[in-house]
């Protein structure tokens, strides 16, 4: 008895439309053919879902351009297998992380629109990609890696409590802080750490010739 008071109290707090089990007995009675409230959506999810469908797309994107970047070094031309690995392990994160997202959109409760956008990025210029050397294409990677952190954070304040309540979701926030926030932490630094090495390297008055300081730091990305 006293779990069904708890229960009454629960559901006097919601409209009762939105009920599965209103759709169901309307179902066994003939009055609808349809359950709208029988979905596995709930919280503040739907309120922002376009918001996570942009970003797991601006992770496929990226993953074509580091792909596209990794490939750019690989040719005999540059002949840079250190950089290519970096950017290739780069693509294949981008990659995992779309689907490991579009996953999570479905298990809440969504559908994954691919179509859904937002503006232009930062790393959607294939003619630049093309045309960087070694430590413009670091730079711009590390360009891209804090642009969609900065919206992996933005998402998070969407469906926390720092937001509007009607957005809020524990759930989506936690995922955004175990699944991408703290690794986009450790890429960022990684690649700013990149950079200012080469940057020494190329700099350094007593250093060795240009392009060996360069071959060499390929060398110390390969095994990294």
């Amino acid at each position: 008895m006293k779990g069904l008071y708890i229960l009454a109290a629960i559901l006097v707090t919601v409209s009762a439309e939105d009920f599965c089990t209103n759709d169901a007995i309307a179902g066994c009675t003939g009055q609808s053919d349809e359950l709208i409230n029988c979905n596995a959506s709930f919280s503040g999810f739907a309120q922002n879902v376009q918001h996570l469908q942009a970003y797991a797309n601006e992770h496929i994107s990226k993953s074509f351009d580091y792909l596209l970047l990794a490939a750019n070094f690989g040719t005999h031309v540059k002949n840079r297998p250190g950089f290519e690995k970096q950017f290739r392990a780069l693509s294949d994160a981008a990659w995992g992380n779309a689907i490991k997202l579009i996953k999570h959109i479905t298990k809440r409760g969504g559908v994954h629109d691919f179509y859904t956008k937002k503006s232009p990025s930062v790393h959607s210029q294939q003619k630049r990609i093309l045309e960087v050397d070694e430590l413009n294409a670091l730079a711009l990677a590390l360009d891209v890696e804090k642009t969609m952190a900065l919206e992996a954070h933005r998402l998070h304040e969407r469906y926390s409590h720092a937001n509007n309540k009607a957005h809020y979701d524990a759930e989506i926030a936690h995922y955004l802080e175990e699944e991408f926030i703290e690794s986009q932490a450790g890429t960022v630094r990684r690649f700013s750490g990149y950079i200012n090495d080469l940057k020494r390297l190329i700099q350094n008055p007593v250093s060795l010739d240009t392009s060996l300081s360069v071959y060499l730091f390929d060398e110390y990305l390969q095994k990294d």
